[in-house]
C-alpha cells in the first residue's frame, strides 16, 4: 500500500505540477498581453505627449503674436479714446458757444426790436400827425376849390 501511496503522492504531484504549469503559462500570456498592452498605452501616452507639446508651442506662438498684435493696437486705440475725448471736448465747446450766440443774437433781435417799436411807434405818430394835418388842409381846400368852379 505504500506503493499505492507513492504512486498516488507522485501522480498527485504530477497533476499538482501539470495544473500550476498550466496555470503559470497563464498567467505569463496575461502579463504578455498586459505588457504589449501597457508597451501601446505608453507608445499613445509618448505620441500624446509630443502632440500636446507642439500644441502647447503653437499655442504659446499664438499667444506670443496676439500679444504683440495688442501691443502694436494699444497706442492706435490710446489715440482713438484721445481723439474722442478732444472731439467731445469740441463738441461741448461748440455747443456751448452756439448757445451763447443764441442768446446773444435773441437779446439782441430782442432789442432791435423794442428799439423799433419805439422808432416805428414815433413815426406812426408822425404820420398820423402828416396825415391829420393833409386830410384837415384837404377839407379847407375842397370847400374854396368848390367855390371857384
Amino acid at each position: 500500500m505504500a506503493e499505492w501511496g507513492a504512486v498516488l503522492l507522485a501522480c498527485g504531484f504530477i497533476l499538482f505540477a501539470a495544473v500550476a504549469m498550466i496555470l503559470l503559462h497563464t498567467l505569463r500570456r496575461v502579463l504578455l498581453r498586459t505588457e504589449d498592452v501597457l508597451g501601446k498605452a505608453g507608445q499613445e501616452i509618448s505620441q500624446l505627449a509630443s502632440e500636446s507639446k507642439e500644441l502647447l508651442v503653437q499655442a504659446s506662438a499664438t499667444l506670443s503674436l496676439l500679444q504683440s498684435r495688442v501691443e502694436e493696437v494699444e497706442p492706435f486705440c490710446e489715440s482713438l479714446r484721445l481723439a474722442g475725448a478732444s472731439l467731445t471736448n469740441t463738441l461741448q465747446r461748440a455747443d456751448s458757444i452756439t448757445k451763447h450766440v443764441a442768446e446773444s443774437a435773441m437779446e439782441r433781435l430782442e432789442r432791435a426790436h423794442r428799439e423799433n417799436e419805439l422808432r416805428l411807434a414815433e413815426a406812426f405818430r408822425w404820420l398820423d400827425a402828416g396825415l391829420s394835418v393833409w386830410h384837415s388842409f384837404k377839407r379847407q381846400s375842397q370847400p374854396s376849390a368848390d367855390d371857384h368852379a
